[in-house]
């Protein structure tokens, strides 16, 4: 399955019915459909900036409770600190939605990216070439990283959880933790995008009820990792089939494993049109990367330390990544010197399971499905709201204010400009006008 297949045969979103003027958001226009939730861009008009609202419908189906508290909590937990992982900023639940609010990535996801390079590439030759792949890999690692240091995984690492800001070259933002754990305790759930899924991931099935063998977490991600970056450079995954991709049976899956244990990627038919072009140093690193054992299978920080990871990136990518690293340098030095309430944070964990276990139920008023653009009436009667940003969570003496400390998300989309009043028909305005037409 190519990238530029897998943008195609994408669901495209609804075309959004006319727009609201609400008291705090003003509906731009719906930018994703998924299974389980809509997502649409709205000018957060109290700061001049464009955000993205995931919204989960009412009754929201109990087998998505448990995905959907792990993955608010854990994006208000490590959003704040990481430049490349999407940042949240409230939660508001009506009568017919639960809406997260979110940081908006104008450049779309890296899959339409990679679709793009595909269209244009020549035959025989790279869909995106090493050092683009390298810059974007260099930042999708290093976030990584920052999630496992943080005792979290992510589990569902792929090119459509990816996405992109409106610069050039663009910063990489990783998104939706609905799959995402802390692996303080063994994990064995069966669960992921097959074609980035792990040897160990895949064949962790239980058919006699047995229970599920425990795998490490940290090295399921390494291999989805390996995926995203073949899948650039080459436009295809390294296993795969031609069958259906929508719902997969136990079969398809085992087609996948059976692949995995007994053919290297190298040896994949789905890439042999360009693999001849890929260099010795990033064929030796995803060698190391497909190992079966997940024992022997590289780590992350070992991949941070690989001569293809470090070779130097074009000037122009590394003048682009020199401001990522300067503005990640500080966020790390305001999270040094951050003075959370821990009871202000557990109270804040609380609230998101009642506000999620309430959206598992129908809403007292609800039945004439409301729009999603009414949905975010923030004085409607009986909305409620949950601020996930850190100034809710700080201790009350703490002289670091995130008001005073605006981040690289937030400058994007205007922040720093809505604070003193310059923002008016600028960045983001223009950037809402573009999208509208």
């Amino acid at each position: 399955m190519t990238a530029a297949a897998a943008v195609n045969g994408s669901h495209k979103a609804s075309k959004p019915p006319p727009l609201n003027h609400l008291a705090s958001h003003r509906a731009v226009k719906a930018i994703g459909r998924g299974a389980v939730a809509d997502t649409w861009l709205f000018m957060d008009k109290k700061r001049n900036r464009l955000v993205a609202v995931k919204l989960f419908q009412r009754p929201l189906a109990h087998a998505l409770r448990d995905s959907t508290v792990r993955e608010i909590t854990v994006q208000a937990e490590l959003g704040p600190g990481h430049i490349n992982l999407i940042n949240v900023y409230e939660l508001i639940l009506s009568d017919d939605y639960l809406g997260l609010v979110m940081e908006y990535a104008q450049g779309g996801s890296l899959t339409a990216h990679v679709a793009e390079r595909w269209g244009i590439a020549s035959p025989g030759k790279l869909v995106m070439d090493e050092d683009e792949a390298r810059y974007f890999f260099r930042q999708f690692i290093h976030a990584v990283d920052y999630c496992h240091k943080h005792n979290t995984t992510h589990r569902d690492l792929k090119l459509d959880n990816t996405l992109l800001d409106g610069q050039k070259p663009p910063f990489l933002k990783i998104c939706d933790f609905g799959f995402a754990s802390h692996f303080d305790a063994k994990l064995t759930e069966h669960l992921g995008t097959p074609e980035y899924m792990s040897p160990e991931l895949l064949k962790n099935q239980s058919k006699d009820g047995s229970p599920a063998k425990a795998y490490d977490p940290r090295s399921v991600d390494v291999w989805a990792s390996g995926v995203m970056l073949i899948v650039s450079l080459c436009g295809a995954f390294p296993f795969d089939h031609t069958r259906a991709h929508e719902g997969f049976t136990d079969d398809q899956e085992l087609d996948l494993w059976l692949q995995e244990v007994n053919k290297t990627w190298i040896e994949s038919p789905f890439i042999r049109d360009n693999r001849d072009a890929l260099s010795k140093e990033v064929t030796d690193l995803l060698n190391r990367i497909f190992v079966v054992d997940p024992q022997k299978r590289i780590t992350v920080p070992q991949i941070m330390e690989h001569p293809w990871y470090t070779k130097d990136l074009t000037p122009s990518h590394q003048k682009v990544l020199d401001k990522l690293l300067h503005e990640q340098a500080q966020v790390d030095e305001y999270l040094a010197h951050r003075n959370l309430d821990q009871k202000n944070v557990e109270e804040r964990n609380k609230r998101i399971i009642e506000m999620v276990d309430k959206a598992c139920t129908k809403g007292e008023k609800s039945g004439t499905h409301v729009r999603p653009l009414q949905a975010l009436n923030l004085v409607h009667d009986g909305c409620e709201r949950l601020d996930l940003t850190d100034q809710a969570v700080l201790a009350e003496n703490s002289q670091h204010s995130v008001e005073d400390h605006a981040t690289v998300a937030d400058r994007a989309a205007g922040l720093d400009k809505a604070k003193s009043g310059k923002l008016h028909e600028s960045d983001s305005m223009k950037a809402m006008s573009s999208l509208t037409k």
